[in-house]
């Protein structure tokens, strides 16, 4: 009796120990999703307004563009603040 019980144990814990189940948690990734998609928005939007700016000779330099085109963003998307930690 005692030997069907622990071959019945080892039935049901060994495949769920391997599947998992029993584990730990797993990485859920990153803790602020939606902070890192809007920072991820604002990088790009902001690498193609100053490749924008430089073609119509709108900035002098990298610089200025980039200065100019951060402004517009904050200015055209103003409910995007930021990624605050």
């Amino acid at each position: 009796m005692t030997s069907r019980c622990l071959a019945l144990l080892l039935l049901v814990a060994v495949p769920l120990s391997l599947t998992g189940c029993l584990g730990s948690k797993k990485n859920r990734g990153t803790p602020h999703p939606a902070a890192e998609l809007e920072e991820s928005f604002k990088e790009r939007w902001v690498t193609k307004r100053v490749g924008e700016l430089l073609q119509a000779g709108a900035a002098a330099d990298g610089l200025q563009a980039r200065r100019m085109a951060l402004q517009e963003f904050q200015d055209r998307y103003e409910y995007v603040r930021g990624v605050k930690r």
